[in-house]
Order: C-alpha cells, then structure tokens, then sequence
C-alpha cells in the first residue's frame, strides 16, 4: 500500500491516473491472476463451512480487482475495498459502485477497527510496515482467517541464512538490510557500517530480483503488454534501491519466520506457478491468527 505524498510512483503518479494497473496486470503479468482464483477459491469454502455470510477486508487492494471478483463469487458477503493511493481508490469505487455488499474505504489499515473475518493481503505485504501482523489479529473474529501472498523476491536465503534466522525472536529490516539483532541495529545506526552478513544477504536478494524482473518483463513484451513493461522496469528499479520504502520484496520464508513470530499458524501454503525457484515468486498462506487475538 503506497503512502500519500511519498516517492512518484504507478500508484500515485498523474501518468498513471486514467489508467488501470491492476487489470492490466492481470493479463500482462505473471501469476496475479491465478493467485486471484486460489483466494476466491479459499474465501468460497470458508463461507460454505462457517454456513454464514461474511466481512472480508481485501487490504491494498489497488483498483479493485480481486474485491470485485470476490462481490461477484458471494453476494452476500460483504467486501470491503481497502487501499489510500488515489488512483486505484477511484477506480476502485467505479468498479464496485453496482454491488450493495461492496465498499471501499481510503482509512489506513492500520487504523482500522471494524471486526472481519478474512484479512486479504495479497501483493500488499512489502508495502505496509511489517509490524502490521500484530493489527490483523486484532480485528478478525474468532473463526477469522489471514490470506496472505506477495509477489516475493524468489527464495535467496540459504539453508545456513533461514538457520540463523529460525534462530531469531527479533528480526527488522532497516533502510533496506535485514537484521536478526537489536545490538547489530544500533551498532548500524551510530556507525552507519552494515555488517557483511547482512550485506551478503542484500546483494544476494537484488539479484534474485534482478533474474525475476528480466522474466517479468519478457513475459509482458511477448503478451505485448507495453504497460506493464513500462511500470515494471519502474517498479524494478526502484526495488533494487536498497533503502526504498515503497518497494521492497523480501523472501517467503522471510514471512514465515515474521508469522511464526506474530504467532499465526499457515493452514495452506499454495505456490503459484510450476517454476523453478528462482522463478517463483507468488506464494499464497492461509493463516489462522495467535488465539490470544481471537
């Protein structure tokens, strides 16, 4: 979810504004759409085994796609268009003005209150702050359940790198390096030195990038797609800046170890896409919260 006033962006640029990102990615981009289908198949269940309508708040969720989808699956749930960049709330609010069941608020998740059942996160993930975990067991009810998918950096963290980090209660990512310790942070802060495991892993996750942005950005120019190549070399380009807020793709098992911590357990996790691992990059979780948040 893109900040306001932050960095120019696809989200928030007037280039942008006319035109419609999100569905564009659908059919110029990798995986989305398919993700798309496994969350609709998901959320259908849950309705059928709970035997009642439901409140489900698609975080970021851009142009309205997914929430769209989702209206148009179950009618008699309510679903609630969640994102703060200008562009794709109104086109949002265009897309879902028909359905009486369906919303779209511009609050910031963070602040949000309201009691649902589902929290959907999909390629919202690295835009938000990522102690955001905390805030998702808050609001869902006691049968309530997170799906969660991002378009991750493919896997670059080694057996020996997710062994330390398994290892870890305290892990941050801070101007763009990840840290598995209070002490290697503030000794970053007052030096400004990054240690070289951490540097390791920074390089090691730009290239990654670098491999997957490349077949990306193919795979639009062969569907013709010259949109989304155009926002995708500007969305790499931003993604291999280090310190960038607005993107920064980590890993999947990144999330795990972040799940873990927050207490959520994964029910499903669902790969999409039969590639290699360094050509995977959207993975789905369906996760039930700490009970403590229920």
């Amino acid at each position: 979810m893109t900040e306001l006033g932050s960095a120019d962006t696809v989200y928030t640029s007037s280039a942008y504004r006319t035109i419609d990102v999100g569905s564009l990615m659908r059919t110029g981009h990798p995986d989305i759409a398919e993700g798309d289908e496994h969350i609709v198949s998901v959320v259908r269940g849950m309705r059928a085994r709970l035997g009642r309508p439901l409140r489900v708040l698609d975080v970021g969720s851009g142009s309205g796609d997914l929430s769209l989808l989702l209206v148009q699956a179950l009618p008699d749930t309510a679903v609630i268009a969640n994102d703060i960049a200008a562009n794709p709330l109104a086109q949002a609010r265009d897309k879902l003005a028909p359905y009486p069941t369906a919303s779209v608020s511009s609050e910031r998740f963070e602040d949000w209150t309201g009691e649902v059942d589902v929290v959907v996160s999909w390629g919202t993930h690295h835009h938000l702050s990522h102690d955001y975990l905390s805030h998702v067991a808050e609001i869902l009810s006691p049968d309530g359940v997170l799906i969660i998918g991002d378009e991750f950096c493919p896997e670059y963290l080694s057996d020996t790198d997710q062994k330390r980090l398994a290892q870890s209660e305290e892990i941050s990512v801070v101007d763009g390096y990840l840290f598995d310790s209070a002490a290697d942070v503030e000794s970053y802060r007052s030096t400004g030195l990054v240690p070289d495991w951490n540097e390791g892993l920074e390089q090691a996750r730009r290239l990654a990038l670098w491999h997957w942005y490349k077949f990306v950005i193919d795979f639009a120019v062969a569907h013709e797609a010259w949109t989304v190549v155009m926002a995708e070399l500007a969305i790499c380009r931003d993604d291999l800046e280090t310190g960038n807020h607005d993107e920064h793709k980590t890993s999947p098992y990144l999330l795990e170890r972040e799940l873990e911590l927050n207490g959520f357990s994964v029910a499903e996790r669902a790969v999409i896409g039969d590639r290699p691992v360094e050509l995977s990059s959207f993975v789905l979780y369906t996760c039930r919260p700490p009970r403590a948040g229920r």
